[in-house]
């Protein structure tokens, strides 16, 4: 979706409104109150549809992330569009400048969008593949001087976090940072992302041994080299989701 194509769609707050009233409350839904089908009527100047028998007030806005925001509902479906295209994800400074509010409006919009879209989506199933990545960026000059390749290397990977990711192939994502990439909390991970029948794929990875052994029919290795991490889709979009929305737990 461009900018032209969302404002097309979404050129008001009310067009927005209406979206979030459709979702909620569409043509033939029971009424809260007296549980006729019923059509909920806008009412003038207040964000609120009224019932047509009993005049019953619902609110479509109640009980999302919208309640009771100063910020315009454009505004907040725009950073909604923002940070869910983002490929490497989005600032609280970028949104910001973006959407035209202040730092701590952004952070707060950031912070609320994030914890929707991570929010439990149930385990995976099917062709899942696992991996994991380290996020962080290269250590300062200052921070390794004197030292030799190895001690560099230790450096670098210690300052950096773990982000384990569990990709279907063709559909949904789910990742989450770990202390460590060994076989317990891989295990564990593995366990609580994926259904127990679901066809498991992974790299060559040591703590992986776990998943050829105990599930041998349903269970494959790939090597990094023939892998060609992305070529399928599931796990390059993993791991830019992963980093994506657990962002929020390494900053």
């Amino acid at each position: 979706m461009t900018f032209t194509e969302f404002m097309r769609r979404f050129p008001t707050n009310d067009a927005c409104l209406d979206y979030l009233k459709e979702k909620h409350f569409p043509n033939s839904t029971p009424c809260p109150k007296c549980a006729k089908p019923t059509r909920f009527h806008r009412i003038k100047g207040r964000s609120a549809y009224s019932c047509q028998y009993c005049a019953h007030h619902v609110y479509p806005t109640a009980s999302t992330i919208f309640h009771k925001s100063t910020t315009s509902l454009q505004l907040w479906f725009w950073a909604i569009y923002l940070i869910s295209s983002s490929k490497c994800g989005i600032s609280a400074k970028q949104l910001g400048r973006e959407v035209g509010v202040s730092y701590k409006t952004a952070h707060r919009m950031l912070k609320n969008i994030r914890t929707l879209l991570s929010e439990d989506i149930g385990p995976l199933s099917g062709d899942v593949e696992l991996d994991e990545t380290f996020v962080g960026g290269k250590p300062r000059a200052s921070q390794t001087r004197g030292m030799n390749r190895s001690e560099l290397a230790r450096h670098a990977l210690a300052k950096k976090t773990i982000v384990f990711a569990a990709a279907e192939r063709g559909g949904r994502v789910r990742a989450s940072v770990v202390p460590r990439r060994d076989k317990a909390n891989l295990i564990a991970k593995s366990r609580e992302f994926v259904l127990p029948e679901s066809m498991i794929f992974t790299d060559e990875w040591p703590p992986y041994e776990w998943s050829r052994r105990t599930e041998p029919d349903a269970a494959r290795a790939f090597s990094k080299l023939s892998c060609r991490f992305g070529r399928s889709g599931s796990i390059g979009v993993g791991m830019t989701l992963a980093v994506q929305y657990t962002t929020l737990s390494i900053v």
